[in-house]
């Protein structure tokens, strides 16, 4: 699948783009870059949404994302109602690939940094405290020319790549899925079911966004993504519904109604065909593992 792309402005004389972010919430429109991007959340909760992977994030999060793998983050509801006085912020790094020049792989001490950034395909998230070198060298980016600047990446990847505790993000088919079907129509329709998951989405308002008709619409989407667009959605539902219920804040059929679905008996078997198991018995191992880990 392709989402919008946004191109990265930067000056003509620089190599690397960096800015700190602040405003009154995340949710920008699901998108990708051609060049990697390094994000570090210093302030703000929500739910972030990496290639075909939805995860909790909050202060202190880190995550490096490669070339082309869509993205988008999206802040709690608390946030858009207009009464939280804290705003999110995060610091955003873009950098190319071939940062040092297309020479510098064939240097061996460059091994494992192309194999760390050749991971990034797939959405990485570090582990790290805030007192983390890591986290240190992008604060420090922030007030150097640019020289200086890669420099300090080329240390801060070297010490990326020391983090015992990572965890890749998105799965390897729809990695390959989105590399090889190229569509704006899909892009539109993918926004479209993130933005409104939490609500009623059908698929005559899909074919509609895409100018075909629904006949025609999902033969289309069966085609460039090997799934219908009701097993589409509700993957993007179920695995909300996951983050929802191990968050544990609300009850199943809470969960249920928050996710879009309007019967709860539905969500059911969805939840099941989807996990593996019913939502009770989730929220079940899920409370047994917690005490294992106490």
């Amino acid at each position: 699948m392709k989402a919008e792309y946004l191109k990265v402005e930067k000056p003509f004389s620089h190599t690397i783009n960096i800015r700190k972010d602040v405003r009154s919430y995340f949710f920008d429109k699901w998108h990708y870059h051609s060049v990697l991007e390094l994000v570090y959340i210093l302030k703000g909760e929500g739910v972030r949404f990496v290639g075909d992977n939805i995860s909790r994030f909050e202060s202190g999060d880190l995550v490096l994302l490669g070339v082309n793998l869509p993205h988008v983050w999206k802040s709690d509801e608390k946030y858009f109602d207009g009464t939280i006085k804290n705003k999110v912020s995060a610091i955003v790094l873009h950098f190319p690939i071939n940062y040092l020049g297309e020479s510098m792989w064939e240097l061996p001490e460059f091994s494992e940094i192309k194999e760390l950034l050749s991971g990034a395909s797939r959405g990485i998230v570090f582990d790290v405290g805030s007192k983390h070198p890591v986290k240190k060298y992008i604060r420090k980016m922030l007030h150097q020319p640019p020289l200086e600047q890669l420099m300090t990446l080329t240390a801060l990847l070297n010490e990326m790549l020391k983090v015992e505790k990572q965890k890749i993000l998105s799965g390897v088919q729809f990695a390959e899925n989105y590399n090889s079907n190229k569509s704006k129509r899909i892009d539109r329709v993918y926004d479209f079911v993130l933005k409104n998951f939490e609500h009623d989405v059908k698929v005559d308002n899909a074919a509609e966004l895409v100018h075909m008709t629904t006949a025609s619409f999902c033969r289309f989407f069966k085609q460039k993504t090997g799934k219908t667009f009701s097993e589409f959605t509700n993957e993007v539902r179920i695995r909300y519904a996951c983050r929802l219920l191990t968050e544990g804040e609300l009850s199943v059929s809470e969960v249920c109604f928050k996710c879009g679905y309007k019967s709860l008996s539905y969500f059911n078997r969805k939840f099941k065909s989807i996990v593996g198991i019913n939502p009770s018995s989730f929220v079940e191992r899920k409370k047994m593992f917690d005490k294992r880990e106490v």
